[in-house]
Order: C-alpha cells, then sequence, then structure tokens
C-alpha cells in the first residue's frame, strides 16, 4: 500500500511537471504568434496561436488571440465564430465584446455591433474601450453628439483611457462649448504622448485657444462656453455660478494688461494671470486638477515650457524660435515632466459633469 500510495505521488507530480510545461511552452507560441501577427505574417501566426491552444485549451487569451488574427485577415464572421463562445469564460474580459462589436461593424452591422458594447458595457461599466468604439460606431452614423455623450461617460467611467478625450476634444471644438476641447485636450496630451493623434490635438488645441479668445475691434473677447451667463460681479456672493461662469471672470482678469495679440507667448502671460486669480477666488470651490498642476509648474518654474509643449505642433515656427533661445530649460522640463506625470485616476479627475 505504501508503495502505492508513493507511485500516485510521483505520477501526480508528474502530472503537474507535465501541464506546467504545457502551459509555459503555450505561452511561447503566443508570445511568438503575437509578434509573427504584428508583421503581418497572419497564416505562420495562426498555426502557433493553433498549437498553443492545443497545449493549454483553458488560456482565453489564446483563442481571443486567434479571433484578432481572424479579424485582421477581414475574416469577420470567422473571428465571431470564435470570439463568442469565450462570452461563458470565467475569465472573460472587456476586449472579447469588443472584438465581437468591432466585427460585427465591420461587417456593416451597426446595430448588432452597439448591441455587443452594451452587453460589455454592463459586465464591465468601466471599460473606457466599450465606451470608445460605441461612440465610434454612432459617429460613422453622423450621430455625433450622440457619440459625445457616450464618450464622455467614457471619460467619467475610465479618465485615463486616452481615446474619448481624443474624440470629444475634436467634437466639442466644433460646439458653443469649446471650454472642453481645451481642457479635455490638455488631458489627451498628457495621457498620449509623441504619437500622431497627440501632433493632432496639439494643433487643435492651439487652434481652438485662438478661437476662444478672439480679437475684435483689437480688444480681447471670450469664446469658452455659452454656459458662461454674463453677469454682474456683485453677484457673485449670492449664489454659486457654474465653472464656465467663473472660469470667464477669471480669463478677463487674465488677459487684462495683455496686447490683443494671440501668440503662445501672450497666451502663457494670460494663463498665469488667470492662475493667480483663480487661486484666489475658487480654487477650493472647483477643485481642478489640470489647475492644480499648472500651480505646480508654475512653482517649479516650468509654466512656460509646458505650453510650449502643449501647443508646439499648432505654432510650429513659434515654437523652434522659441526653443533656439530656451533649449535648456526645455530639456531641464522634459526630464522633470517625465518623473512628474499630470496624475489622473478615478478619484482625481476633471470632467464638464464634475461640478
Amino acid at each position: 500500500m505504501k508503495n502505492l500510495a508513493l507511485i500516485l505521488v510521483i505520477a501526480g507530480l508528474f502530472s503537474q511537471a507535465h501541464s506546467q510545461s504545457n502551459r509555459e511552452q503555450a505561452i511561447e507560441l503566443k508570445d511568438k504568434a503575437i509578434e509573427l501577427m504584428d508583421n503581418g505574417n497572419i497564416i505562420e501566426s495562426l498555426q502557433l496561436l493553433n498549437q498553443a491552444k492545443e497545449l493549454n485549451p483553458e488560456n482565453i487569451i489564446i483563442p481571443y488571440e486567434i479571433a484578432f488574427a481572424y479579424q485582421l485577415s477581414k475574416d469577420y464572421e470567422k473571428s465571431i465564430e470564435i470570439a463568442k463562445p469565450l462570452l461563458k469564460h470565467p475569465d472573460v474580459f472587456d476586449q472579447v465584446y469588443q472584438i465581437i462589436g468591432n466585427s460585427y461593424d465591420l461587417l456593416g452591422n451597426k446595430v448588432k455591433a452597439i448591441k455587443y458594447y452594451d452587453k460589455g458595457l454592463k459586465k464591465f461599466p468601466n471599460s473606457g474601450r466599450l465606451y470608445l468604439e460605441k461612440g465610434v460606431v454612432l459617429a460613422s452614423q453622423e450621430k455625433w453628439f450622440e457619440a459625445l455623450e457616450i464618450w464622455e461617460q467614457g471619460i467619467v467611467a475610465d479618465p485615463v483611457h486616452s481615446s474619448n478625450y481624443y474624440w470629444a476634444t475634436q467634437v466639442l471644438t466644433k460646439t458653443n462649448e469649446k471650454i472642453w476641447a481645451i481642457y479635455y485636450g490638455e488631458i489627451f496630451l498628457n495621457l498620449e504622448q509623441n504619437t500622431q493623434r497627440s501632433k493632432t490635438i496639439s494643433r487643435i488645441l492651439y487652434d481652438t485657444y485662438k478661437a476662444c479668445l478672439p480679437i475684435v475691434d483689437n480688444i480681447w473677447s471670450l469664446n469658452f462656453s455659452q454656459k458662461a451667463t454674463v453677469i454682474s460681479l456683485g453677484s457673485i456672493k449670492d449664489f454659486k455660478l457654474s465653472f464656465e461662469t467663473v472660469h470667464n471672470l477669471t480669463m478677463e482678469k487674465g488677459y487684462k494688461d495683455i496686447d490683443p495679440i494671440f501668440t503662445i507667448e501672450n497666451l502663457i502671460k494670460i494663463r498665469k494671470q488667470f492662475l493667480v486669480s483663480w487661486n484666489e477666488n475658487y480654487k477650493d470651490i472647483y477643485p481642478n486638477i489640470i489647475f492644480d498642476y499648472h500651480n505646480l509648474l508654475e512653482k517649479n518654474k516650468l509654466f512656460e515650457c509646458y505650453i510650449y509643449w502643449l501647443l508646439n505642433y499648432g505654432a510650429i515656427d513659434d515654437f523652434e524660435v522659441w526653443l533656439k533661445e530656451n533649449k535648456e530649460s526645455y530639456n531641464n522640463f522634459l526630464a522633470w515632466f517625465k518623473e512628474n506625470p499630470l496624475f489622473i485616476d478615478s478619484e482625481n479627475n476633471v470632467n464638464r459633469f464634475s461640478y
């Protein structure tokens, strides 16, 4: 009996070691397959993924990657066929719903695409990527304001997912609420740096600032928000004004003594004076992580560099001229910026539903 027990223990250990070895081999094959897929070798990638699936059939990532490979090869129906059973897997994740929705969208079935994004959001209510995809489908139907609503829900639910800011910024810059294009665009640039999309948003941000601070008859004007009610200063004590209204009042103080010429240099002066006035009057009433970050930058004498960094693709020539005289300061900023990013999470974020 003792010999039998020993044999069973050894057999069990051997079985565990064999299973562990299979799992490790499966992961290696999966990683190699993804590398091949990234290089456009879909057929070879699928061969390795199917081998990996045989070795470790419980791993949900492997069939997910198979579904993704079929989607890349434009076999959307096969992608759906592979992905749908994964919805019942105990380790299902939001990207499974995303790949099914995307495949239906690519097949032209936008109703089913949104159905699966909604199913995914019911299970994963904080999935920024599912809000993003639903908004993109609505935008493809030119339902821009419905799409904006979804992207902003995504911003609230998942404030570190950059793509919802990217699309919301582009819609809002064409509305009467450009103020939020300004701040969503800035957050996006902090979350996603050195990409083609960040260059696009840098240009949009510059143009939107220029549209928000128009010069009429040689006088600064304001076009940040339609919600910014024109109201007498004396009434501020009587009730809480909207964020947009106090933003306008503070911005007026910001450009009070600045020559009416729109340049990055003048915008920096306006934003600095805005910040001083905001800190004195509204900082505690309207907490704002962007303005807090501006304070930190100003404390470290890096605010000027930061604004040039934000807007450099909107005014490339101005940036290059400034950079020639401020190369060392800019490099110091970049080093500091890398170590001190704008911190955003579910408890520390800003959006137009914050107030």
